[in-house]
Parts: C-alpha cells; sequence; structure tokens
C-alpha cells in the first residue's frame, strides 16, 4: 500500500501542530484522511488518534494551527483574541454590562471650599471627576453612555450628610439635568452618583455642601468640567 505523502510531511511537525492538524482534517473531511482513503496506517504516531466526538470548529482549528507555524507571539494575539470574543459572549448571554475599563477624569480644577479645612484653616479644595462607561467587571460598574461623578473633599472626617450635586448637560443631544451625589455606603455618604448621559460630549458642574460628624460643614463652590459619554 502506498504512502499518502501528507503523513510523512507531517510527522516532521512540532507535536502541538501535528495535533492541532489532526483536529483539522478529522473535524473538516481534508485531503487526509478523506472519503475514499483506506484504513489508517498502524504506524501513524499516537498524536493523530483524536477521539472524533470531539467538534472543534474548522476554522477556528486551522487559525490556530496556522498560529503555531508563525509564531509564539502570533499564538499569544489569537489567544487574547479568543478570551476577548468569550467574554463578549458571556455578557450577551447572560445580559451583563459590556467589559471594559476606565480612569476618572478630572474636572477643569478644585472647587473652592470653604467652612472647613485642616489645621485650623478654614478653606480648603475638593476634587472631582467623571468616569465613562464601560468600566465593568471592577467597580465601579459603569456603563456605556453614562458617566459616574465623585467628589472628594481634602478634609479628614466622617461624612454625615452630602448636598453635592451635578448640573450636566449633552451638547450633543441637549439633554441635562440637575442630580444629587447620593450614592452611599449604609449611612456614610459616599459623594458619588452614576448619570444616564447618553452618548456625547457632557458639560458639568459640581456643587454643594457635605456636613461632618465632629460639626464642620464643606460648603463647595462650583467647579466644571467636558468629558466623553
Amino acid at each position: 500500500m502506498s504512502r499518502l505523502p501528507g503523513k510523512r510531511l507531517s510527522r516532521r511537525l512540532p507535536a502541538a501542530l501535528a495535533g492541532a492538524a489532526a483536529v483539522v482534517a478529522l473535524t473538516a473531511g481534508s485531503a487526509l484522511f478523506g472519503a475514499g482513503t483506506a484504513a489508517a496506517d498502524p504506524e501513524a504516531p499516537a498524536e493523530f488518534t483524536v477521539p472524533i466526538e470531539i467538534n472543534v470548529p474548522t476554522d477556528l482549528a486551522a487559525l490556530i494551527g496556522q498560529a503555531a507555524a508563525i509564531s509564539p507571539e502570533a499564538t499569544a494575539a489569537l489567544n487574547q483574541l479568543i478570551g476577548t470574543a468569550a467574554a463578549d459572549q458571556i455578557a450577551s448571554a447572560f445580559d451583563l454590562p459590556d467589559f471594559g475599563v476606565t480612569t476618572p477624569a478630572s474636572f477643569m480644577y478644585p472647587a473652592p471650599t470653604v467652612g472647613c479645612g485642616l489645621d485650623g484653616q478654614m478653606a480648603t479644595v475638593t476634587l472631582a471627576t467623571a468616569q465613562s462607561g464601560p468600566n465593568f467587571p471592577l467597580p465601579p460598574w459603569v456603563e456605556d453612555n453614562q458617566l459616574r461623578f465623585q467628589a472628594l473633599p481634602a478634609y479628614i472626617g466622617i461624612p454625615e450628610t452630602s448636598e453635592l450635586s451635578v448640573a450636566w448637560i449633552n451638547t450633543s443631544t441637549f439633554k441635562g439635568g440637575i442630580v444629587p451625589l447620593d450614592e452611599s455606603f449604609g449611612d456614610v455618604p459616599l459623594m458619588s452618583t452614576v448619570v444616564d448621559t447618553g452618548d456625547g460630549k457632557v458639560l458639568a458642574a459640581m456643587f454643594g455642601k457635605v456636613d461632618y460628624t465632629d460639626g464642620k460643614s464643606c460648603i463647595v463652590l462650583p467647579t466644571v468640567g467636558s468629558f466623553d459619554a
């Protein structure tokens, strides 16, 4: 019985690539083991024995084999691509927010803050940020077309109540509003909130007051910023 040329070539491939080639052959019905071929050569390497019930998409198996033949870097890039696709499928199946990572963006300047301060001073500043989505699954969770506003007063104390607010307007849709920063952890104000701003450029101003358990009140004068939602 004559040998198929492809078998001699496959035995010279690295073991990992030979295994991938076998999966492609079994699932695609390729020329190596196509219809009409005689019984398998008893001298074929063990790597060619793959359970027929394994169902690997032919195009994906071929892509894996192609990447392995190019370089380890190509294989790493393909693994990352497959992982991203799997994450998107999981998010879609469970109706989860889009996966992503973002970082907070600062308002144009720290907000002047009066009524409290360090070392007996009666003035300080409040930092203000806005974080766009998608930011998931790491907290804080922010979805696409949203902004999470956060105030960070430069005053050491335990906040008791927060009357901070954000006024915003989407310059692409001309929608806007004034919303309180009313998120909390138990009874402790977090001085933050998530706003469904919609897609577009968002102008925002943060202002208000924070009362602390030590009796101090920090009055936060307005600061403004421009953000992409």
